[in-house]
């Protein structure tokens, strides 16, 4: 058994003994009777993964995981690609020949600076080495557009960098004698329709012969990506409907003669287990739930994405639901046993495997904290660590320059209220960074963020390193600032909750400027409906927001765009660009001899 896989196989190893043994009596039976011998059903192992977002070096954070005999949890250190390149080998062994990996989108996007330097190409090429051979789309592919997700694919040199200037071949595009090759891995996109042509932007599914029985394979992705993604990165393009979609395209599949067919689709939902592998799922809602439900039954597995969880769930009518929490920490190792006779799976199952690091997990005091009994960690595959290893030194002099100190940790954890103090840090840095005559002719008077601009924890230490604030905003954005009216902004806060956002959307928002809103009122279901402000809270500087008065406010451009639905800075005047939204919290860090953690004050929720 593989380090780290704890014991994950037994039960599915034991299932093949015994089906192996029925089968034998079987064939027996069969041969005996001179009737035609039935062919053994075919085990078909599939190893998912999603998120992994560029995370070539382990990242921050811990997996929760249950030792033998225990009730409670223990966290481990977990992820790194090179681990997770031995994690997927040992996986393979268990099944040679008949195991395929396979991702559910954002493989890239939003990476950190060893990937992202490099405009991901790092990334596509770890991919490829560790095995990925199917991914879907997810919206993080789109944050560059359509021909820089088609360049990942198909390879070729970065044509162009965000300030007009062309990437320079060697030092952060075509690193490998001049070239980049694109993926060795097939992207789907059967929701993803080019307009002017009315084709899919990749294949929309993928069929792989395995063990003598064809598996299909559709990908898509999530069909509000519009709503998540810069619009420049989705112009020209259309996001059908998830079930929709895929059930038009089960009769081809089937017609073609699939045993099996998997959905990657990259949406998801959530449970309130509190370690991984917990299969009574509990809670277990979003929107992938409504998905897998209105699919044709005909689907077997759903590997999701996109929400960040953990789980392995069965549907009331079988389908198997699966997601592997997020930047390589964990791969979902996944046993279909096939009939080849009656083209049909015979028995499914799953279990998520973290990928235990030996970089280690530590207590509050810094104490090294031991593996749990029953785990080990992966061994770091040297040639996956041998190539990570030179664009972490390419990124060295820019990634360990310390750029301030902190007074506690700063976090994305939010209050009731939706505050973090992350938040509150980088929408104070976003105001500093514009509220003077080098920004504008008029400076800037409050400043937001969006919470999933947020992707890092700072935690590490009291000094902070350039590389730590670029985890934490990995996108390139720059700053934005505009005129808005007081009526706008309340309509830019009432926007948080509009559609499916609930009060995931709560903008971080810089001293200054307070307002109350009311969790007793129904968040609006469409564009104008909401009314959650509590009328007459907003106030700057403890004065009364005027609803025909002017303000001046800075977003990141992602914002300023329309992103995240918030349409309403569409109608922003006297636009200004600004400089990069890491700069920005740089310069923050570098001016003040110490960052203090900020109270999570700015904001109240009633009721």
């Amino acid at each position: 058994m593989p380090a780290g896989t704890r014991g994950q196989t037994d039960d599915t190893t034991h299932f093949f003994r015994i089906s192996q043994l029925a089968i034998a009596v079987s064939l027996a039976a069969c041969s005996s009777s001179g009737t035609d011998q039935l062919s053994a059903p075919v085990r078909v192992s599939l190893i998912g993964l999603n998120d992994f977002h560029g995370n070539l070096q382990p990242p921050p954070g811990t997996v929760p995981v249950r030792a033998e005999g225990k009730d409670d949890s223990s966290q481990v250190a977990a992820g790194g690609a090179a681990y997770l390149a031995s994690l997927v080998a040992s996986l393979k062994a268990q099944n040679p020949g008949n195991t395929l990996v396979v991702g559910a989108g954002d493989m890239i996007g939003g990476s950190p600076l060893v990937s992202s330097l490099f405009h991901d190409e790092p990334t596509i090429d770890v991919l490829g080495a560790i095995g990925l051979d199917l991914s879907s789309v997810g919206n993080h592919e789109f944050d560059k557009g359509r021909n820089e997700l088609l360049r990942m694919q198909h390879g070729g040199c970065y044509p162009r960098s965000a300030d007009g200037s062309r990437g320079v071949v060697g030092v952060d595009t075509c690193m490998t004698d001049g070239r980049f090759d694109g993926a060795k891995f097939q992207y789907l996109a059967a929701n993803v329709i080019d307009q002017k042509t009315g084709a899919t932007l990749f294949p929309a599914y993928h069929i792989k012969t395995v063990g003598g029985v064809k598996v299909g394979f559709i990908g898509l992705t999530l069909k509000d990506t519009p709503s998540v993604v810069t619009p420049a990165g989705v112009a020209g393009l259309r996001f059908n409907d998830e079930v929709a979609t895929i059930n038009a395209l089960i009769p081809t599949l089937k017609q073609q003669g699939t045993s099996a067919i998997v959905v990657l689709i990259h949406q998801g939902g959530a449970t309130t287990a509190t370690t991984i592998n917990d299969k009574t799922c509990p809670g277990f809602a979003g929107d992938i739930v409504d998905i897998a439900d209105r699919l044709d039954p005909a689907v077997d597995v759903i590997i999701s994405a996109h929400t960040h969880q953990e789980y392995v769930c069965f549907r009331p009518d079988g389908k198997l639901v699966t997601q592997a929490g997020f930047y390589g920490r964990i791969a979902t190792s996944i046993e279909l046993m096939i009939d080849p006779a009656s083209k049909k799976v015979i028995r499914k199952d799953a279990n998520n495997v973290a990928t235990i690091n030996d970089v280690g997990a530590r207590d509050a005091a810094g104490a090294l904290i031991p593996l749990p009994v029953g785990y080990a960690a992966q061994k770091s595959d040297r040639a996956t660590s041998a190539l990570i290893q030179r664009y972490v030194d390419l990124t060295a002099p820019i990634t360990s320059a310390v750029v301030g100190k902190i007074s506690g940790a700063l976090n994305r954890k939010t209050s009731s209220a939706g505050e973090s103090t992350l938040g509150n840090v980088v929408a104070d840095a976003f105001l500093a960074a514009s509220s003077d005559s080098t920004y504008g002719t008029k400076p800037a008077q409050i400043a937001f963020t969006n919470p999933g601009g947020v992707r890092a924890d700072l935690d590490g230490g009291l000094q902070i390193t350039f590389g730590q604030l670029y985890a934490v905003q990995p996108f390139g954005n720059n700053l934005v600032t505009m005129d808005i009216t007081g009526a706008q902004l309340r309509r830019l806060l009432e926007q948080q909750w509009e559609g499916k956002s609930g009060g995931g959307r709560v903008l971080p928002v810089s001293a200054g400027f307070t307002y109350s809103w009311d969790a007793s009122v129904p968040a609006g279901a469409a564009p104008g409906t909401g009314n959650r402000v509590v009328p007459g809270s907003m106030k700057l500087q403890g004065v009364p927001i005027d609803a025909a008065t002017t303000y001046r406010i800075t977003v990141n451009n992602f914002m300023a765009s329309g992103g995240d639905n918030f349409s309403v800075l569409n109608h922003g005047t006297h636009v200004q660009q600004g400089i990069s939204d890491v700069d920005a919290t740089s310069a923050y860090f570098k001016g003040r001899d110490m960052v203090t953690v900020p109270r999570l004050d700015r904001i109240t929720r009633l009721n």
